[in-house]
């Protein structure tokens, strides 16, 4: 019987005590000092064991163990209705097994007993305790579950050209681009990955104008469709870069933010300029990233090699082989340690592609078209991914943003004095 609760306790007092001082949620927090009250009377129920079976000196003895044991039943039968839930047979699964077995017998040794004689009033007792029970259960369910999902995010984006600039022989347009994001909700977020590109779109003037073929596809294709302009492949990019570095966490009133100056040579048939930037990233309330996650860069080619050769492929779904790509992955933490302790492990990666010249693709030999893309996965390699359903816990956003100018415009605005 003492070893049971002992167990129990234990159980207790290391998720209360991690979730009292690291839980990202209030109530989190406020849970994790139950845990800390329910292991103490488990522990003073272990103490009780040694009176009540032996000269029962003191009244309360055996409603004390009473209630240890019916903290570690209804504690370990939660864990394991949470973790058999999950579909997560590993880690703790066979611990919270034991206990609840041990619980029924516990139980079952105790009515036997008649261990709860001696509790004033124990009717009134009962109500009172399952009242009270009731009432924290419905404010840690509010502070941990249902705030989180009624805050949303606020993380305004944005994307603008600045004033550019001639070369003196006129050459190579210097072309200013800043690209913002900016927390201003409630939430502290962590930054999963970003991306910012500029690219050069071709295209020539027709005064005919464009078939309805040609814009019915535009328009559904999601593109912004201009009749007398008839853009060309193929495509060239002029920069790339990422607006913050991967892992770092933006609380609310602070800002990411970067310049770049884009060179645009200047050529015949030059249609427009092209900036594109995406930003992903997670609730700090529904998840955090290992401190790993910064430094945990692969790259797909063999940096130890002279001629640095392809190594390794992306997942089919992703890229195509041969494609070149940079990778950060961590374990991505749930907001407390009893969800991380009956849940399987899941992992983010950030993945950023560098695609070769292919054939049906519409940048030139020798040029390419970066993209990001972002996911959670159960394999820690991030092979596969998890269901849109499964992710949404974590709260994981992904934002996209472009604007274009015609280069014929923004060399006009350069020639102005």
């Amino acid at each position: 019987m003492a070893l049971g609760i002992a167990t129990s306790a234990a159980v207790l007092f290391r998720v209360g005590l991690s979730d009292t001082l690291r839980a990202l949620t209030f109530g989190g927090r406020v849970l994790g000092v139950v845990f800390l009250a329910g292991a103490l009377l488990e522990v003073a129920a272990a103490a009780a064991i040694v009176d009540y079976w032996g000269k029962r000196t003191v009244r309360y003895s055996g409603p004390c163990v009473v209630l240890g044991v019916v903290i570690a039943t209804v504690t370990s039968a939660m864990l394991l209705i949470l973790q058999w839930e999950a579909g997560y047979f590993h880690g703790w699964f066979w611990l919270w097994i034991a206990l609840v077995v041990w619980s029924g017998w516990a139980v079952w040794e105790l009515s036997q007993q008649k261990a709860w004689r001696g509790v004033p009033h124990p009717r009134s007792f009962a109500i009172s305790l399952a009242l009270s029970a009731l009432v924290g259960a419905a404010s840690v369910a509010y502070s941990s579950m249902y705030s989180p999902y009624v805050a949303p995010p606020k993380v305004p984006f944005s994307v603008s050209f600045g004033k550019p600039t001639l070369n003196p022989v006129h050459s190579t347009l210097y072309v200013p681009a800043h690209f913002t994001f900016r927390n201003e909700g409630s939430v502290s977020i962590f930054v999963v990955g970003t991306l910012w590109k500029a690219t050069m779109w071709p295209s020539t003037f027709t005064e005919k104008g464009t078939d309805f073929e040609t814009w019915r596809y535009e328009l559904g294709d999601g593109w912004d469709t201009h009749r007398h302009e008839s853009f060309q492949s193929p495509t060239r990019m002029l920069a790339a870069g990422q607006i913050s570095r991967p892992g770092g966490r933006l609380d609310p009133g602070d800002d990411f933010s970067t310049n770049e100056v884009i060179e645009v040579p200047l050529k015949p048939g030059d249609g427009r300029l092209e900036l594109f930037a995406n930003i992903s990233f997670i609730r700090a309330d529904r998840g955090k990233l290992a401190n790993s996650y910064a430094g945990s860069l692969e790259r797909s080619w063999n940096t130890r090699s002279v001629t640095e050769e392809h190594q390794w492929d992306a997942p089919d779904w992703l890229a195509q082989p041969g494609d070149e790509f940079f990778r950060y992955r961590a374990r991505i933490y749930r907001t407390s340690t009893i969800m991380n302790m009956t849940q399987p492990p899941d992992w983010a990666a950030l993945w950023w592609v560098i695609p070769r010249s292919n054939k049906g693709r519409s940048f030139a030999l020798g040029d390419t078209d970066p993209f990001m893309a972002v996911h959670i996965a159960r394999d820690p390699n991030s092979q596969e991914r998890l269901t849109e359903a499964q992710q949404e816990p974590y709260g994981m956003k992904t934002l996209d943003l472009r604007i274009d100018r015609p280069v014929a415009l923004l060399r006009q605005l350069a020639e102005k004095p």
